[in-house]
């Protein structure tokens, strides 16, 4: 059976190979693992990676003296996007009420202890949300940066009712700074993770908007941060949660979907390919399958600006809605 390794992967690959860091080559084979297709094709290459995943954290153990382990969340969804933030701020909150996950929610610190990924819905899409233990000068697993640093994408979130926003803000960034992470705004580009600071987009969310303080702790967040970040108002227990949340999320990914066309039939809309803004035919060609981007005479393009059935050339660049007919 053929791996039909995925430009995910490819990429993580890639990356791997050019790292000369240890933990840079470590986030890169975990990203690998979550992104090769999980089939009797690819068991020999997943055992393989694993065995040296193992290996480079055994050294990387002897190396700093930790005694522990790791997780890794396995990559679901059109994106994985780890919720960041310090204690107390409502991200155990935020996860139930726009997933269908159960969580652990209290009112004490440091309620979560372990990565708890859920499915956030919108639209035809999927995106995977993992909650985690707080970032805090106070305990902070080592773990927890090496999931972030993996991720597509960040969810900064802040309680916007703290009573001294200021320090919870400037704690978050010092003590991921000091873990050679940063949270950017949504033009930033993706500088990979063997850079020698990951630099995560991510979006902000002024959370707990219902609680007594939130009204003036909005407008010192929106100061604070745009126009480089999004500042996403929001209520755990309002009904739009889900929706507001989804369409930041979507935006922030910059996704596109395009869909597959057979020739005199109706394409299927709710099983879209999960492509990114800039991305050309070529891209597209490459996604469905090795072979159509090699043996591509022309393709299609159904969309909207474009007239129905229109020839389009290799480096076309495909928007969101696109409907693709390929021949090879």
């Amino acid at each position: 059976m053929p791996a039909n390794l995925s430009p995910e992967f490819k990429a993580a690959e890639d990356e791997y190979r050019q790292a000369r860091d240890p933990q840079a080559r470590l986030a890169c084979l975990e990203k690998m693992l979550s992104a090769i297709p999980k089939h009797k094709g690819t068991e020999k290459m997943q055992a393989d990676i694993k065995r040296r995943i193992s290996k480079l954290k055994d050294g990387l153990e002897r190396k700093s003296g930790k005694k522990g382990f790791s997780y890794m969340v396995d990559r679901e969804g059109a994106a994985q996007i780890a919720i960041v933030g310090g204690p107390n701020v409502g991200k155990s909150s935020l996860v139930e009420a726009t997933t269908n996950a159960r969580v652990e929610i209290g009112d004490y610190p440091f309620t979560t202890r372990s990565p708890q990924p859920a499915m956030l819905a919108y639209e035809n899409l999927q995106f995977q949300l993992v909650d985690m233990p707080a970032v805090s000068r106070e305990h902070m697993e080592f773990w927890v940066t090496d999931i972030i640093r993996v991720a597509d994408l960040a969810l900064w979130v802040i309680d916007s009712a703290a009573a001294d926003l200021e320090r919870d803000v400037a704690e978050v960034c010092d003590v991921l700074a000091d873990r050679k992470v940063e949270m950017v705004g949504h033009d930033a580009l993706d500088d990979g993770m063997n850079a020698a600071v990951r630099k995560l987009r991510s979006l902000i969310v002024a959370a707990k908007m219902d609680a007594p303080g939130a009204a003036r702790g909005l407008p010192w967040l929106k100061a604070r941060f745009e126009p480089e970040f999004f500042v996403l108002p929001l209520s755990a227990f309002s009904d739009d949660a889900r929706g507001d949340l989804g369409r930041a999320v979507f935006q922030l990914a910059r996704i596109i979907r395009v869909y597959s066309k057979t020739p005199s039939k109706e394409p299927d809309l709710q099983k879209p390919y999960i492509m990114h803004q800039g991305d050309t035919l070529m891209d597209f060609a490459r996604k469905v399958h090795k072979d159509f981007a090699d043996g591509l005479r022309f393709a299609r393009v159904w969309g909207e600006g474009k007239f129905d059935g229109q020839r389009i050339q290799r480096d076309q660049q495909l928007a969101d809605g696109d409907v693709i007919e390929l021949h090879i």
